[in-house]
C-alpha cells in the first residue's frame, strides 16, 4: 500500500474533509440526528478538530454538506477508511439519493487549480445500480489511502446528455494519479467489479475543481458575485412562479377550493424543487462566463444587458398571456 505521507501531512497542515450528500426530503430529520451521531463518534478521533454541517440552500445548493476538520491529511483519511464511519454510512444510506461526494481540501482554501483528474465512464444495467454503488464505495475507500487523493465524484446518467455513469477522480499531481491507476489495489478492485468494466473508458484532464459550482469557478462571495447570483435566481424564479400560477395552480388547485395558504405552499414546494434540481444549476452553468470574478468589463456589460433583455421578454410574454385569458 502506498504511503499516506504527502507534503501537507509532512507539515501537519490542517485539512477539511468535505462530504456532500443529497438526502430525500423525508430524510432531513433523520440526517440531522445522524450528523449528531457522527459528531459524537468523532469527539475522541485522533486529529479531529471540528465538524460543521451545512443544510441545503436551494436553488444554488441542494446537497447537505459536512465539513470535518482534521489536523493532518492522514487523520482525515483514517476516518474515511474506518469501520466506524462505514457503519454510520450504512445507517443513513436509505435516505441518500445517489452516492456521496468526498473532497480533502487544504484548510487554507478550497480551490486546487493544479489538480489532475481522470474521467472514468461505466455502462451499468439499471438492475445492478445498487451493486455498482457498493463497489464504488469500496473503490473510493481504497483511493483515499493513496498519496495526493482529493476527490471521487459520481455522476449518474442524464437522459439526453449521457447514458453512462461517470466517475471524476482527482489527485494533486499526475504522478500520484498514475500511482493509483497503475496500482495492484486498483487492479484487484477492477477484477472484483468485472461485470461493470466491459465498456469502461478512462480519460485524463488537467484541471482543478471547486465543490460548490459545476463550472469550476472559485467560491467567490464578493458583493458583486452575490448580486449577480440573485439576479440569476430572479431570472428563473419569475417564469416558474408565473407559469405555475397560470397553468397549474389556478385551474387545478385554486379552482378546487384549496385555501390560499395551502396553495401557496404547494406552489413554493414545486417551484423550489424545479429550481434546485434542474433550472437554476443550468442557468448558473450557462452564465458561468459572467459570474466568475475575472469576467472583465466587456463580459460584465454583456451579462447585464442579456439579463435586461430576458427580463423584458419574459414580462412581455406573461403580459400577453394575461391579456388572452
Amino acid at each position: 500500500m502506498p504511503s499516506n505521507a504527502d507534503p501537507a501531512a509532512a507539515t501537519d497542515q490542517p485539512v477539511a474533509l468535505v462530504i456532500q450528500a443529497r438526502i430525500s426530503e423525508e430524510g432531513f430529520a433523520a440526517f440531522t440526528r445522524w450528523s449528531g451521531k457522527v459528531g459524537d463518534a468523532l469527539k475522541t478521533w485522533p486529529g479531529f478538530l471540528g465538524l460543521e454541517v451545512v443544510a441545503p440552500r436551494p436553488p444554488t445548493q441542494v446537497d447537505w454538506v459536512q465539513v470535518l476538520r482534521f489536523s493532518t491529511p492522514a487523520a482525515a483519511r483514517a476516518w474515511l477508511q474506518s469501520d466506524v464511519r462505514a457503519g454510520l454510512v450504512e445507517e443513513i444510506r436509505p435516505y441518500c439519493i445517489g452516492q456521496e461526494d468526498i473532497h480533502i481540501l487544504p484548510e487554507a482554501g478550497g480551490h486546487r487549480a493544479d489538480a489532475v483528474s481522470a474521467i472514468i465512464s461505466f455502462q451499468v444495467p439499471p438492475d445492478q445500480e445498487t451493486e455498482f454503488l457498493a463497489w464504488q464505495a469500496r473503490v473510493q475507500a481504497a483511493e483515499a489511502g493513496f498519496k495526493g487523493f482529493l476527490r471521487h465524484k459520481i455522476e449518474r446518467p442524464i437522459p439526453g446528455l449521457h447514458d453512462d455513469w461517470i466517475i471524476i477522480l482527482s489527485f494533486d499531481t499526475d504522478a500520484n494519479l498514475n500511482t493509483w491507476i497503475d496500482s495492484p489495489e486498483r487492479e484487484a478492485l477492477l477484477k472484483e467489479g468485472t461485470q461493470f468494466n466491459t465498456s469502461l473508458t478512462v480519460k485524463r484532464a488537467s484541471y482543478g475543481f471547486n465543490f460548490w459550482f459545476p463550472t469550476g469557478q472559485p467560491a467567490d462571495q464578493s458583493p458583486s458575485f452575490i448580486f449577480k447570483s440573485n439576479l440569476i435566481v430572479l431570472l428563473v424564479l419569475y417564469p416558474v412562479v408565473f407559469l405555475w400560477g397560470i397553468f397549474i395552480s389556478a385551474p387545478f388547485i385554486d379552482s378546487r377550493g384549496v385555501p390560499f395558504w395551502l396553495s401557496l405552499f404547494i406552489g413554493n414546494l414545486a417551484s423550489t424543487q424545479l429550481l434546485g434540481w434542474w433550472i437554476a444549476p443550468a442557468a448558473f452553468k450557462a452564465l458561468g462566463w459572467w459570474i466568475k470574478p475575472d469576467a472583465g468589463l466587456r463580459n460584465n456589460l454583456l451579462g447585464y444587458g442579456l439579463l435586461a433583455v430576458l427580463y423584458a421578454v419574459s414580462m412581455a410574454v406573461y403580459a400577453t398571456l394575461l391579456a388572452w385569458k
